[in-house]
């Protein structure tokens, strides 16, 4: 990356994407080791077996910033894209993700109105919409990095 060997910052489109596989190398890595385990059995208990060394991939999870922190910075990140260009737009005109943003931007405006104008309980409660919010940035970034790669 010519950024990166001319000591610049890379853009915002790479760091993007490095985000996203750091998230997505490592969870999809201990979700496969899971299944495998399941699938050999005691054999993954077994000294030898290559099993006792899947503690790392865990260390990896948290090494150079938690997943799930980078996963939500990515989903506010998004959030805030949403708010200031797309959220007065047509909605017959948006894609699944700019219609999640919406969803994910409507509970938290309403759930922030009954938690007396706390933002970060609202936006705790709704959790589960912002971790799927991540993973449809996620795949969009991978899809587009791919498709400038070739």
């Amino acid at each position: 990356c010519a950024a990166l060997t001319g000591g610049k910052l890379p853009g915002l489109p790479l760091i993007e994407a490095i985000a996203v596989a750091k998230v997505k190398a490592v969870e999809d890595s201990i979700a496969i080791c899971h299944r495998l385990q399941q699938e050999v059995g005691s054999y993954a208990l077994m000294v030898g077996s290559g099993f006792e060394n899947i503690d790392f991939l865990t260390c990896c999870k948290f090494a150079e910033g938690d997943s799930r922190v980078l996963m939500t910075k990515m989903a506010r990140d998004r959030l805030k894209v949403f708010e200031r260009k797309q959220k007065h737009t047509d909605r017959s005109m948006w894609d699944s993700e700019t219609s999640m943003c919406g969803e994910l931007a409507a509970c938290i405006a309403s759930d922030t109105r009954t938690a007396g104008g706390d933002q970060q309980k609202a936006w705790d409660e709704n959790w589960e919409d912002v971790y799927a919010l991540a993973g449809c940035v996620m795949d969009s970034t991978r899809e587009a990095f791919m498709a400038g790669a070739h």
